[in-house]
C-alpha cells in the first residue's frame, strides 16, 4: 500500500511539474511535445481513444470476414479541443512556427501571432480533429466521419453539459477544412445575460452524437482552465 502511494504521489508530481513547464514559459519558448501535450493532453485539449470500430461507423456494407476485422484492427483518436482558448491556439501557432523550421516570413508570423492573440467574446469553439492508426476500409470510414456531419443532424445531440445538468447547444457545426484544424462545433458564450462558464461551474462535458459515428463525450475541470490569470475557453 505504502509503495502504491508513492507511485501515485510521483504521477501526480510529475504531471504537475509537466503542466508547470507550459504555464511558466512563454509559448514561444515551448518545445514541439509541449506544444502538443497542450493540444492532447491538458485542461482545454483531451484525447478521446477508441479500439475497435467495427460497429461503430457505417460504411454502407457489413464486413463478412473475421480475418478481415482482424487486419483492420483500428485505433482511433479523436482530438477534443477548446480552441477559442488561447493555449489551443497558442499550441497551434508554436507548431506551425516549429515545423517551418525558422523559415517563417513575415505574413506568417503576423498571421501566427493573431491566430495566437485572437479573443472571442462571442462564442465558445470545440474543434475536433480525427487521428487514424492505419489505412483500410474501415479507417477510411472512420476519417471522413467529421466530413458527413451537419448542423440540423448534430442540434439536438451536441451540447456542453455544465454542472447542475444545465445544457448549451451547438450553434453551429463546421466541416474540417484544409487548414488541419478540424471540425468546428460553435457554442453560444453568453446564455440569459450570463457567461457559461465561471468559477462556480466546476466542469463542463462535451458531448456529440455523430450521425452514423461515434459518440463524443469528453470532461473538462473548470479550475484547470485558468491561464495566465484568466478564465480560458
Amino acid at each position: 500500500m505504502k509503495r502504491m502511494l508513492k507511485a501515485t504521489t510521483l504521477v501526480l508530481l510529475l504531471a504537475s511539474t509537466t503542466t508547470a513547464q507550459w504555464q511558466k514559459k512563454p509559448y514561444k519558448e515551448w518545445s514541439e511535445k509541449d506544444a502538443l501535450a497542450v493540444l492532447n493532453n491538458s485542461p482545454w485539449g483531451q484525447t478521446q481513444t477508441y479500439t475497435d470500430t467495427s460497429n461503430m461507423f457505417d460504411v454502407g456494407r457489413s464486413v463478412n470476414s473475421s480475418a478481415r476485422r482482424e487486419a483492420e484492427v483500428p485505433e482511433v483518436q479523436f482530438r477534443i479541443r477548446f480552441f477559442s482558448s488561447k493555449p489551443i491556439r497558442q499550441a497551434t501557432s508554436r507548431l506551425v512556427e516549429l515545423k517551418q523550421k525558422g523559415q517563417v516570413s513575415s505574413q506568417l508570423a503576423a498571421q501566427l501571432d493573431a491566430l495566437a492573440a485572437a479573443n472571442f467574446p462571442d462564442y465558445v469553439i470545440i474543434t475536433v480533429v480525427v487521428e487514424v492508426g492505419q489505412s483500410g476500409s474501415l479507417m477510411g470510414s472512420a476519417a471522413s466521419v467529421l466530413d458527413r456531419q451537419s448542423t440540423s443532424q448534430l442540434k439536438q445531440e451536441t451540447y456542453l453539459l455544465l454542472t447542475g445538468g444545465k445544457r448549451v447547444f451547438l450553434a453551429e457545426y463546421q466541416m474540417p477544412r484544409k487548414d488541419g484544424l478540424g471540425a468546428r462545433f460553435v457554442f453560444p458564450r453568453v446564455v440569459d445575460g450570463k457567461q457559461i462558464l465561471s468559477p462556480e461551474i466546476t466542469e463542463v462535458v462535451f458531448h456529440s452524437s455523430l450521425n452514423a459515428g461515434p459518440e463524443l463525450s469528453m470532461r473538462f475541470k473548470v479550475k484547470d482552465m485558468t491561464f495566465a490569470g484568466s478564465l480560458e475557453y
